[in-house]
């Protein structure tokens, strides 16, 4: 297996753990001088349409699940996601506080490399069988970095301080 930290742009995350963005960015070279190609995930794609999920974790480390994949596709522009982290899990807290704040910013795939081919010393992946998604703290590629986070902390606050008004209130 191999780990590439792709361009990514991370697009939400809201008080769910639902995070949605895009994993690898499309003719981008890395600092690995890999570059994937517009199609490498397809196969990838109608995988994940018969069950077969790649694993969302923390550091591409196995003992790390902190979420669940629940929807991907390629566009133009790379391979997008949605996903949610379980926030029941410690981990995962840790991570949605982390991304949440801007301390951490990136993803990273891990794969194995099906077809691909090289070119003025790049190598050009044209066929990824994806293993997982990781969040990550340095990416290979300088624009994978957060681009947006959507959260309606502010809110919930405002109706926690309501309700434990309200409270108050009753119990005089």
């Amino acid at each position: 297996m191999k780990f590439l930290t792709p361009c990514l742009y991370l697009k939400s995350i809201n008080e769910n753990g639902e995070i949605s963005g895009y994993a690898s960015v499309f003719n981008v070279v890395d600092s690995h001088s890999d570059v994937i190609v517009s199609g490498a995930f397809k196969n990838a794609v109608v995988d994940f349409v018969h069950g077969k999920k790649p694993k969302l974790l923390w550091q591409h480390d196995i003992n790390s699940p902190i979420g669940i994949i629940e929807k991907i596709y390629e566009d133009n522009y790379g391979l997008f996601i949605k996903a949610r982290l379980l926030l029941e899990v410690p981990k995962a807290q840790e991570v949605y506080f982390l991304l949440k704040n801007r301390a951490i910013d990136g993803f990273s795939i891990g794969y194995k490399i099906k077809n691909n081919y090289f070119k003025n010393n790049n190598q050009y992946l044209t066929d990824i069988d994806l293993l997982e998604i990781s969040i990550v703290t340095f990416p290979a590629c300088e624009e994978a970095v957060v681009g947006e986070i959507k959260s309606n902390d502010g809110i919930l606050q405002k109706i926690r301080a309501i309700s434990q008004r309200i409270r108050g209130k009753i119990n005089e």
